[in-house]
């Protein structure tokens, strides 16, 4: 049996970057942490409760105050003669309700001041730092690139904000080198904690011997995929091993993907603690420790130091994009972002950003021999197509989506000076492919993956996998298994991914896919 219990957190509050940008953003104070917040929380609600007790205090002492004097009134009457009497009561009467809402009004005016001031209050010690790095910032050209430098300096350090192409200029080099140090690094890895190493080791040393779980759901592809992805990122961290979690003895799109034989699964590893005797010789229980990204009061992943835990396995839950396992770069503990640093670059050094999913998806997932076959029939042996289109419309076809989609396509064919590209249309709309087709054909050689004419053994399989109302949201009209056709046959890209979808900037869907494509695996 495993036991499981949510991670505890080390602090009050815990707090969540809201996006990637921030993980990139250069700081002249590398050890400054988002953990810092936790402090003015504890502050903000401190002073919350002192004015809360405030108003407490108050109360009790109106309470005591009207006390003291419903006993001076009840000795007073009975000195006085009635009439006397009636009008004191009716006058001491009138000045208690008054004091009390004097009271209750003065608390209520400092509560309100004091939340003010507090909100008011800067959260971020380093708001007054240029958001842009320097980096970042470019001079203009023609008038404005003859301006002086002391007035081009000024207007440099003014401003706050790039475009996309200045913010993308810093990574014009590539990353091919810190691409092949991580796949240098990741082969050193699986080969000392890989599943083959790992069952030969004696029972005392792998009785303390450490796993990282990677569960996924069959729902959206690109979403549950980074599940897996960063447990096997967070394994590498840890120098610890990967398990990937089974449903019903199944992976996540076993049908459809294969697995590397470098992982495990948990009842393997269920069956190795029963036989090396780990509870009965050793004393040592398969517990597992949860932490759910998506619970920022809860999640540790700023604020502790993952690799001085001792639970046998660590499941990180609910990492749904390539941001989850960047975080620890921001860790509070220097080990955790040495760590976290040697798998994904500095993040003060922009051109030391390697393509860490790529090299992972290399060493942990491949076609299925049915869905590479489904692949080769598109491509019919000639050369990879030059960029892949890839279109999440939800069913619907908005003309301002097709037209930014176009427009993409058409720029970086112009950049990459291509004179008959080729290009992959892969959506969840069927419909929608057949009509930007037709304007794509206009300037590019158009590849797609028809299923209906496809009659290799995917379409013969049982038609059960064809089900149009599971998930359609997710996948589209058409059978699942299409789509990890469309994967695979979108990675092939040799030079861009454009993405486009309905209501949404990107898809984890075309992230993945682009992050495969830039490693050009060989299957």
């Amino acid at each position: 049996m495993i036991n499981i219990a949510n991670s505890t957190p080390e602090y009050t509050r815990s707090v969540r970057t809201p996006s990637l940008p921030t993980i990139l953003t250069s700081s002249s104070k590398p050890n400054l942490s988002h953990c810092d917040l936790r402090h003015d929380a504890g502050l903000f609600r401190t002073a919350t409760l002192e004015l809360v007790a405030l108003a407490i205090r108050a109360a009790h002492h109106a309470q005591a105050f009207r006390l003291r004097s419903d006993a001076v009134s009840f000795a007073r009457r009975a000195a006085s003669d009635s009439r006397g009497t009636s009008t004191m009561r009716r006058g001491g009467s009138k000045r208690r309700r008054a004091s009390v809402r004097c009271v209750l009004l003065v608390c209520s005016i400092c509560t309100g001041l004091g939340l003010l001031l507090l909100s008011a209050r800067s959260v971020d010690p380093s708001s007054d730092r240029d958001v842009v790095p320097a980096k970042l910032r470019f001079g203009g050209t023609g008038p404005a690139g003859a301006e002086s430098d002391g007035e081009r300096g000024k207007k440099e350090k003014a401003k706050t904000c790039a475009t996309v192409e200045e913010m993308g200029g810093a990574f014009r080099g590539g990353s091919a080198k810190e691409s092949l140090r991580v796949r240098r690094l990741l082969h050193a890895h699986f080969s000392r904690y890989g599943a083959a190493k790992v069952r030969q080791l004696p029972p005392d040393q792998f009785c303390r011997h450490g796993f990282v779980m990677g569960k996924a759901s069959e729902a959206g592809f690109g979403n549950e995929m980074y599940k897996v992805l960063t447990a096997a990122a967070l394994s590498v961290m840890l120098n610890r091993s990967l398990i990937i979690g089974q449903t019903r003895d199944k992976f996540p799109f076993g049908d459809y993907i294969s697995y590397s034989d470098v992982t495990f699964t948990l009842r393997e590893v269920k069956h190795l603690w029963r036989r090396n005797g780990c509870v009965q010789k050793y004393k040592r229980q398969l517990n597992m420790r949860i932490d759910d990204f998506q619970k920022p009061a809860h999640t540790n992943v700023l604020c502790s130091n993952w690799i001085k835990w001792k639970q046998p396995i660590i499941w990180f839950q609910n990492t749904t994009d390539a941001v989850a396992a960047q975080f620890f770069l921001k860790n509070i503990h220097s080990e955790m972002r040495t760590a976290a640093t040697e798998l994904y670059g500095s993040p003060e050094t922009f051109d030391s950003r390697p393509n860490v999913y790529g090299e992972l998806m290399r060493f942990l997932v491949s076609p299925s021999s049915d869905v590479e076959e489904a692949v080769n029939w598109v491509l019919q042996g000639r050369q990879d197509p030059d960029i892949t289109l890839h279109m999440r419309m939800l069913m619907n076809r908005p003309l301002r989506a097709a037209q930014a989609a176009l427009s993409c396509t058409r720029k970086a064919i112009s950049n990459l000076q291509l004179s008959k590209p080729r290009v992959v249309v892969v959506s969840d709309t069927p419909s929608f492919v057949r009509s930007i087709a037709q304007n794509i054909s206009e300037f590019a050689e158009v590849l797609g993956f028809d299923y209906k004419h496809f009659k290799g053994n995917l379409s013969l399989a049982d038609a059960k996998l064809h089900n149009l109302d599971f998930r359609s949201r997710d996948w589209g009209p058409t059978p699942r298994w299409v789509a990890f056709v469309d994967f695979f046959l979108a990675s092939h890209a040799k030079h861009a991914v454009v993405s486009g979808a309905h209501r949404r900037v990107g898809t984890t869907y075309a992230a993945v896919s682009c992050s495969l494509g830039c490693r050009k695996q060989s299957w």
